[in-house]
């Protein structure tokens, strides 16, 4: 007896508009996501590269190897082959190891990590060109964040990462158009994911974050290799009873009929563009290090420094609110180490996550002199918080004077975006071939990613 149709019509709105948008033989998108895509694509290379060597990702193939997993697929970073799933799970804990990597507002994900770590694995048996794992992307990117736009930022701030939430949704939909699945089988795909959506803020400042991300690869996948062997799952969970909306949103989420009044298909990337990395820290941080590196040079050496004050969003800060950090995950997730940092070095590198570096005297004595001063958050859509919350660095010092500086700017975000000059630098910085990453940038659609040694050790 053969394997007929066990499922219902597609009935929901939001799967039966996305997938036929995310299953046209030809991707209707702006000018600008195809760019956007390649650039993503060189960016969370290099976070990869520099990720293979962290402890959480010796750890993931110190346990793949137990689990007996081998197969033909090289992960990114080197290392032996893998299966599909070792090498997707390996794959996103590199991505997301040192917290380099990329993210999108209005789902507050690491976007592009889970997505390429899928898309990556699965390129090799696919044999997927450029183009395919591009527009992959597109769609994946596009699934993560109009389903975010609908849950709004409450799912986050509730406590759930949401890259582990979304994500596995997103990574579905993307494998999906790479294996060339219908609507009824992407919708599927996306169903069956959402049972994969897991994973607590509560984890930051330990190695699970970065496991989240490769779960949610590895889940993504998986859901779509189910959905194109016939596996179904509830098409019209999204806002139905008990369904993700209910269970995973907010008395302020607007919900999946409000979001799609305003879902164009295509646009994401122009109406959300990617915020792109400058320091491998929190995001929170970031607009405190901005400060910070403004106000260096006012500053003659730690011992002028009386006092610091940090003025941040409550909800900001209770993300990065390690103080004084014990260890590497817990000094990428602390504002203080990293105003102190930027302050006095006026930069934040990778090697100022290792533990030679954030137990100096010096810096743990500085991060003691920090005070806070934590405001509420507005209520407003996402894409509108930066600009109404802006974040300010006090610097007390002993002659007396007082500097400050305030920016509502995001660095790596429209505003200030991240150049192609420099995701290229950081390519570099990452231990990759800034040669090989550029020529990707302006390659054929059909080109294969070996070309631009992609899986090369």
């Amino acid at each position: 007896m053969g394997l007929g149709p066990t499922s219902r019509p597609i009935q929901s709105s939001f799967p039966a508009r996305f997938t036929a948008w995310a299953c046209q033989p030809s991707l209707s998108v702006v000018p600008e996501a195809k760019p956007a895509a390649r650039l993503s694509l060189v960016d969370t290379y290099a976070c990869m590269k520099i990720g293979a060597a962290e402890r959480q990702s010796v750890v993931t193939a110190q346990a793949l190897n137990a689990s007996g997993d081998g197969g033909l697929v090289l992960p990114v970073g080197g290392g032996e082959r893998r299966s599909l799933y070792g090498a997707a799970i390996l794959n996103g804990v590199r991505s997301h190891a040192i917290d380099f990597d990329d993210y999108e507002i209005p789902g507050s994900t690491h976007v592009s990590a889970p997505l390429f770590s899928a898309l990556l694995a699965l390129s090799q048996p696919q044999t997927l060109s450029l183009s395919d794992v591009c527009d992959a992307w597109i769609v994946g990117f596009e699934a993560i964040v109009w389903i975010g736009t609908a849950l709004g930022y409450g799912h986050y701030e509730k406590g759930w990462h949401s890259t582990a939430t979304l994500g596995p949704i997103g990574v579905a939909a993307a494998c999906a158009r790479a294996l060339q699945l219908g609507p009824e089988q992407m919708a599927h795909a996306m169903a069956i994911a959402t049972s994969s959506s897991a994973g607590m803020k509560a984890q930051f400042g330990s190695d699970a974050k970065a496991l989240h991300v490769g779960l949610a690869a590895e889940s993504g996948l998986r859901a779509a290799v189910m959905a194109q062997a016939g596996a179904t799952g509830n098409t019209d969970l999204w806002d139905a009873t008990q369904g993700l909306q209910e269970l995973y949103g907010t008395p302020s989420s607007p919900g999946f009929q409000t979001m799609l009044e305003q879902m164009r298909e295509g646009e994401a990337l122009q109406q959300f563009p990617v915020v792109r990395k400058f320091w491998p820290s929190c995001s929170y941080t970031h607009r405190i290090i901005a400060c910070a590196q403004v106000l260096a040079d006012a500053v003659p050496e730690a011992s002028a420094i009386e006092r610091i004050t940090l003025r941040q969003p409550e909800p900001f800060h209770r993300v990065s609110g390690f103080g004084t950090p014990t260890t590497s995950n817990e000094a990428r997730f602390s504002s203080v180490y990293c105003a102190v940092v930027a302050l006095l070095e006026g930069q934040v590198v990778p090697e100022d996550f290792l533990i030679e570096r954030f137990a100096r005297p010096e810096r743990q004595r500085l991060c003691r002199r920090v005070d806070l001063d934590l405001y509420p958050l507005p209520s407003v859509p996402p894409d509108q918080l930066l600009a109404l919350t802006p974040e300010r660095m006090t610097v007390r010092l002993l002659d007396g004077r007082l500097i400050t500086h305030e920016t509502a700017l995001l660095p790596g975000s429209a505003a200030k975006p991240m150049t192609e000059h420099d995701v290229l630098n950081k390519v570099e910085k990452c231990g990759g071939s800034r040669t090989a990453l550029s020529r990707l940038l302006s390659a054929p659609e059909g080109s294969r990613l070996e070309e631009f040694g992609l899986f090369a050790a």
